[in-house]
């Protein structure tokens, strides 16, 4: 295990726009697009090498690369998935560096920190980590200190953007098909979307299967829709909205379950008007 000597701490802090403004963005620097696991280590594996320009300002004297970062260890201190990690390979590293840790081949973002009796140890940001104490059975290896972190807007990937239009489309055609089904029950077809969008209308915001049902017998009463079997209903109002019970009870034209209720033949005269 190397030797690593505990010096004052150097603290990382998260770059603004503020920060760069003005900058010359004029020195190349490796950028490793592969992210660093800020949670348990994790085996990277080879790194694909492209360069991207830094300002001077940034890079400092020693050896600087860049990387991602992954995962939640590291939240509290503010460093998020998706970051861009400014890493310097330093002669020394230094307690309370945030360190690129290598151990055992594999990969780690941590606080490296020694204790009062020497022991030294990778530390987590997050509650939900461990801290890893350092012994001599390890193979160590320091690949950096991280010197800042950069963070971009979020952008999602092209492939799930496509992915859930594609998802959003077949819902639509779905809800489609079954809205030309249920306009199938409406005995004028001319008036099929103004008496279905009625119905939603409505009904929806409703929460007791009285109060959503009571549309329905209103389109049957004005003859303005036939009444719906259970499957012709949830197809298209959901099934959660109400029961077969409820639906079959309320529906049914032998019961008088709204005939006292103005609010019901007030719904009845709105269905009259939508089919003349």
């Amino acid at each position: 295990m190397p030797e690593l000597l505990f010096a004052k701490r150097i603290d990382a802090y998260l770059l603004n726009e503020a920060d760069i403004e003005g900058l010359e963005f004029n020195t190349p620097v490796p950028f490793y697009d592969t992210a660093v696991p800020c949670g348990n280590p994790t085996d990277l594996g080879d790194a694909p090498r492209i360069y991207i320009m830094m300002p001077d300002e940034l890079v400092g004297p020693y050896d600087t690369y860049c990387t991602r970062a992954t995962g939640d260890s590291m939240k509290n201190l503010d460093i998020m998935a998706g970051d861009t990690l400014v890493m310097e390979c330093v002669p020394e590293y230094r307690s309370h560096d945030i360190v690129l840790a290598e151990i055992d081949g594999e990969k780690t973002l941590k606080t490296y920190y020694m204790d009062e009796a020497g022991n030294q140890w990778l530390v987590p940001a997050n509650k939900k980590y461990k801290s890893i104490k350092l012994n001599s059975s390890m193979n160590i290896v320091f690949k950096g200190r991280m010197k800042h972190h950069i963070r971009r807007a979020p952008q999602d990937s092209l492939q799930h953007i496509l992915e859930s239009i594609e998802e959003a489309k077949e819902l639509m055609k779905k809800q489609g098909a079954q809205s030309e089904a249920f306009k199938m029950l409406v005995v004028k077809p001319e008036c099929a979307d103004k008496v279905v969008g009625r119905l939603h209308e409505l009904s929806d915001g409703k929460l007791k299967p009285r109060d959503i049902l009571m549309p329905f017998r209103a389109a049957m009463e004005a003859g303005a829709i036939r009444r719906p079997t259970w499957a012709e209903y949830g197809a298209e109002f959901g099934f959660k909205r109400s029961s077969k019970t409820s639906l079959s009870d309320y529906t049914d034209p032998t019961k008088n379950k709204f005939a006292d209720e103005p609010q019901f033949w007030e719904m009845v005269e709105d269905f009259l008007r939508l089919i003349r």
